[in-house]
């Protein structure tokens, strides 16, 4: 092959991971996260249109301004304060990829959302540096990001602050729930210390930070608008795209003209060319994410059909690798698919994410089986109608939940009811 033929074919290379990249970028963006993309990409490239109806091309260019410029006096979020952090680190070009993929899965407050050996599976990341990008992430500022929940963080903090062998980083690694159900004497008798040490420890834990994005813009505090809408119609589940907050972009035919009139000034012409290939690099991959979603929510609806068609409780398990299959796509695809995106229909709004589970088999004629998320609804509406002053015990919802025909253990029951932020029966209880 000749020297010309190996740099067009790099040149076509080296676009197509360009071009992939946009695609990714802005599928794993929410609608307001991507309009801000778009706005961005319509102040700084003159060769981009917002198409509209309106014929005020001039008012809208002023209104779309002024949106890119209250976009920049934005208070900085947590994900832009910790991406900074990891752009001005130094570290090399995969590593620090890769803990930005990492980072890009947090939530607001700076927690994985699931477990983080799952997402680096997905992403087919090898464990060694899987072990290096989240060691990373976990010493960025502010301390306790990067964690699995709560306790993890917590520990992360001591860590940060040189208390790794002290009372409360044992208080919180080894005797957690006793914690939680404030049992001071217990803990101080199994670790063989004064319950005045346990206490100073306590004291010590509360002034940590349970919330470390706290301080940050919290992006989730906006109206959430939903992606997809789903529609009855006698016995067919209408899906369809509700484009709610994303512009609609087109390519400038003036600049064009100009482009063409302007045949002799090769720096205007050369500046113009590479505007015009990222604006068409941004709408092919802004309809790419549209499709990709569509058809991701169309293949969860018949998935979940007699969720949305008979009662909440219907609520089937359903794995991200059954979806992938469904639609022919990769697992980390889908994955970008549904993180923060909703759908909207008569049960609600709901990120696409919550309607995968994993099962629970249930002592049902038949062995049927239960999604986790059914067996959370199940116990949140068993609490919500207990008594307030005779609260339902663990033990209590296990009988109940038995003769729904759902047979789980107590320990999975406490579980669900941790993850549902439901506090123990002795804390439920009214005085």
């Amino acid at each position: 092959m000749s020297s010309a033929s190996i740099q067009q074919s790099m040149k076509q290379s080296m676009v197509a991971s360009q071009s992939l990249q946009m695609f990714m970028r802005t599928l794993q963006a929410t609608s307001s996260e991507l309009a801000e993309i778009t706005n961005q990409a319509l102040a700084s490239n003159p060769t981009l249109e917002e198409a509209s109806p309106v014929n005020a091309q001039g008012h809208l260019a002023t209104e779309r301004h002024s949106r890119f410029l209250e976009s920049l006096a934005e208070e900085e979020s947590l994900h832009d304060h910790l991406s900074e952090q990891i752009r001005h680190s130094g570290l090399e070009p995969q590593l620090a990829n890769a803990a930005l993929m990492l980072c890009q899965q947090l939530d607001a407050r700076g927690f994985f959302e699931e477990a983080p050996v799952l997402i680096a599976q997905r992403e087919e990341m090898s464990p060694t540096l899987f072990a290096k990008a989240l060691s990373c992430v976990q010493e960025l500022d502010p301390s306790g990001v990067g964690a699995r929940d709560i306790r993890e963080s917590l520990l992360l903090q001591l860590d940060r602050l040189g208390e790794r062998k002290g009372i409360a980083h044992e208080l919180i690694e080894l005797h957690w729930h006793a914690l939680l159900h404030r049992h001071y004497a217990q803990i101080a008798k199994m670790m063989e210390v004064e319950e005045a040490a346990v206490s100073g420890a306590v004291h010590r834990i509360a002034l940590l930070n349970p919330d470390p994005g706290s301080n940050f813009c919290r992006a989730e505090l906006n109206i959430i608008s939903p992606d997809v809408i789903i529609e009855q119609q006698g016995d067919e589940l209408m899906v369809s795209l509700t484009g709610e907050q994303i512009p609609l972009l087109s390519l400038s035919a003036d600049y064009r003209s100009m482009m063409s009139e302007q045949a002799q000034n090769q720096e205007l012409r050369q500046y113009l060319s590479k505007c015009f290939r990222e604006g068409r690099e941004l709408i092919h991959a802004i309809e790419q994410r549209q499709q990709t979603i569509l058809l991701v929510a169309r293949a969860i609806v018949v998935r979940q059909r007699e969720y949305f068609t008979q009662d909440a409780s219907a609520l089937q398990p359903l794995k991200m690798e059954q979806i992938a299959e469904d639609c022919e796509l990769h697992i980390s695809t889908i994955s970008r698919a549904v993180k923060g995106k909703y759908i909207k229909s008569k049960r609600g709004l709901a990120e696409l994410r919550s309607f995968f589970s994993s099962s629970i088999s249930s002592s049902e004629v038949g062995g049927s089986s239960y999604s986790a998320g059914a067996i959370h609804q199940r116990i949140a509406a068993l609490i919500a109608d207990e008594d307030p002053r005779k609260p339902l015990s663990d033990a209590k919802l296990e009988t109940a939940l038995a003769h729904q025909g759902v047979s789980i253990s107590r320990r999975t029951i406490a579980k669900y009811r941790e993850q549902l932020n439901i506090l123990p029966t002795s804390l439920r209880k009214l005085r």
